[in-house]
């Protein structure tokens, strides 16, 4: 798609999120900041899979980013930027502290480390009691707020969370765009060759990944003060899964696939949210996008496109051949 073409499409998406609440009623709101907390999770995810690391411990960033927030505003009375900061800057140290041993690992032994770390967050945020509540839940958590004015309604917490989206995604393609980005790429392509040509590919992977779980951080965080409710079992492995599979189905091969991706399941998965059914049309997509999309959905215009071509060619050729 040209560039022009690209920025006018963009332009009407905005246009037309920022005109939702006004058409849409409370829980259009609710589901569509949920959407954009999942954007951002797919989205920050990118990176470390551009170096080609299966990461399945997003959620536990999440987590981190998720409590620490709730806490420093609750218990301690920060206002929330600096709480969100606080969040997203703790899930980023705790990332450097698990990245840096375990990202020498590859492949399947990368992804257990990941898998092995999300439990073993659950698994603190569930008993350690005096300070997260444990499985009771963490309730009462602070509204989110601006220069000390608290966003009150859901309708300013919505504009917050897509404005919080597009500062994220804005970031993130400006590096995937840069020499970082380029760097990240070559490595996941081909890593041994990238070492042979002097890149430190130990440094670039553990920046991928902390960056990546800052903006998890993010996303934990704003989720915590949107929400009010913290429960450990929600940062589980179902949800690492999920954030991993908005990238596979949106497709990894272009930035927006991993916005295709969890903008699509999450709509469509609404009405499975929460039983064991949301497990299964996961399942069925996944299986789909792999044996008829491998591109992921992102490239299904392209194939659209070009069975148009192929149909209107073979419509034109008997009456060539006449």
């Amino acid at each position: 798609m040209p560039r022009n073409a690209r920025i006018a499409a963009l332009v009407v998406v905005v246009a037309l999120l920022t005109l939702l609440p006004f058409v849409g009623g409370d829980y259009y709101i609710y589901l569509f900041v949920l959407v954009f907390i999942n954007v951002i999770l797919a989205a920050s995810l990118r990176p470390s899979l551009s170096c080609g690391q299966l990461n399945i411990g997003h959620s536990a960033f999440m987590c981190i980013g998720a409590y620490t927030s709730a806490l420093l505003a609750k218990d301690l009375g920060l206002p929330f930027e600096l709480s969100l900061l606080g969040g997203a800057a703790l899930a980023a140290a705790v990332g450097l502290g698990i990245g840096y041993p375990s990202l020498r690992l590859r492949g399947v032994y990368f992804a257990m480390v990941t898998v092995a770390f999300v439990e073993a967050v659950r698994l603190i945020a569930s008993i350690w009691v005096p300070l997260t509540r444990g499985n009771a839940g963490l309730s009462g958590v602070p509204k989110p707020s601006i220069l000390g004015m608290t966003l009150v309604t859901k309708t300013s917490q919505y504009y917050l969370g897509l404005v919080l989206m597009l500062v994220v995604l804005i970031t993130l393609a400006k590096l995937e765009r840069s020499r970082l980005g380029l760097v990240w790429k070559s490595i996941g392509l081909a890593d041994n060759l990238a070492q042979s040509l002097g890149v430190n590919i130990a440094n670039y992977k553990l920046l991928a990944f902390t960056l990546g779980c800052f903006f998890a951080g993010v996303a934990g965080a704003f989720y915590a003060h949107f929400i009010r409710f913290l429960f450990p079992p929600e940062f589980g492995f179902l949800l690492a899964t999920n954030i991993l599979i908005y990238n596979f189905v949106g497709g990894r091969g272009h930035f927006a696939g991993p916005i295709v991706g969890a903008v699509f399941l999450s709509l469509l998965s609404e009405p499975f949210r929460g039983s064991a059914y949301e497990t299964i049309f996961y399942s069925i997509v996944m299986l789909l996008t792999i044996l008829f999309l491998p591109g992921g959905l992102i490239t299904l215009p392209g194939k659209l496109a070009a069975l148009r071509w192929w149909k209107g060619a073979a419509a034109e050729s008997p009456s060539s051949a006449a």
